[in-house]
């Protein structure tokens, strides 16, 4: 049994968090098109590995939320002769040039935002929704909560 055929705890329950993000790092793992030394450095890196991973012309993008790109954390390009540029979180920032994977991970997890936590499912309203929620309100993997407009600002 591969990853696609993992059984889930419930045929009717949605996947939570770490299940999607989880899904996409083991999609970029077994993709032959994608740099598989860069993918295994950035899924080792454990910061890394809890956000929602891409490619795009093998570059390697993270997002904090699985919806939509957050576009607040850097990603990584390739440059000729197997290095590495990183770059954002704007394509017209550079943060450094690495020759390995394992520098220019460490070049992202040096350029992320403050507070930088698991990605959320779905797009920025939740992730904004999740910053602005204090802590010991936060919600465990798994479990739901509603918010009224004047619990989340």
């Amino acid at each position: 049994m591969d990853w696609t055929d993992a059984p889930s705890a419930s045929d009717d329950a949605e996947p939570g968090q770490a299940d999607v993000v989880e899904a996409a790092w083991q999609r970029l793992l077994h993709d032959e098109y994608m740099d598989v030394r860069l993918v295994e450095a950035a899924h080792a890196e454990p910061l890394l590995r809890q956000l929602y991973p891409s490619s795009s012309h093998q570059n390697l993008h993270f997002s904090r939320c699985s919806g939509e790109w957050s576009w607040d954390v850097p990603f990584i390009m390739h440059l000729p002769g197997g290095r590495y540029l990183v770059a954002g979180p704007s394509r017209s920032q550079t943060v450094g040039e690495a020759d390995t994977a394992e520098e220019a991970v460490a070049l992202v997890v040096g350029g992320l935002p403050p507070g930088c936590g698991p990605a959320v499912v779905g797009g920025r309203e939740e992730l904004d929704r999740r910053d602005t929620v204090p802590a010991d309100q936060m919600v465990e993997d798994g479990e739901r909560r509603s918010y009224t407009s004047d619990q989340i600002g």
